[in-house]
């Protein structure tokens, strides 16, 4: 499998995991990935940024081996694949092949799909918070207004 498919599907099987048990995570009393909003430089590096839906954006650690077959011949070119350690295979092609195996790591940002029950409770709490603080705002700026001598 080449890298690149490899990568698309992890990162789309993971997502599709979480959206798939969000419901009956919910049915059993819990939340998968709950819209929060966190201060990441107190987190425990669990994620490192939040969207603004409350989403939290993780870090998904890839550390792979690849291959990359060098093929001299029709058709030839370099590619890199996810490394099998078991390959059969049975042709009439010829071909000079040069293999090389190393391993990567890389991480790649993921925001995962996020429980919508706890998004919008997410975003009542911020529109409760943002009337309060423009209450709060309001109430100080007709403070600062009054003349002190009347």
């Amino acid at each position: 499998m080449e890298l690149k498919e490899f990568v698309k599907k992890t990162l789309t099987q993971i997502a599709a995991g979480v959206e798939e048990s969000l419901e009956s995570v919910r049915d059993s009393g819990g939340y998968v990935n709950p819209a929060t909003r966190t201060n990441t430089k107190i987190s425990n590096n669990t994620h490192f940024a939040s969207m603004p839906n409350g989403s939290n954006v993780f870090l998904i650690d890839f550390d792979v081996a690849i291959t990359v077959d060098d093929k001299a011949g029709t058709g030839a070119e370099a590619k890199l694949k996810v490394a099998s350690f078991l390959s059969l295979g049975v042709g009439g092609d010829s071909e000079n092949k040069s293999s090389s195996t190393n391993r990567i790591s890389f991480q790649v940002p993921l925001a995962l799909p996020v429980d919508p029950i706890s998004e919008n409770e997410l975003k009542s709490r911020d529109a409760e918070q943002k009337r309060k603080s423009q209450e709060f705002e309001n109430r100080s700026r007709n403070k600062a207004n009054r003349d002190p001598y009347m």
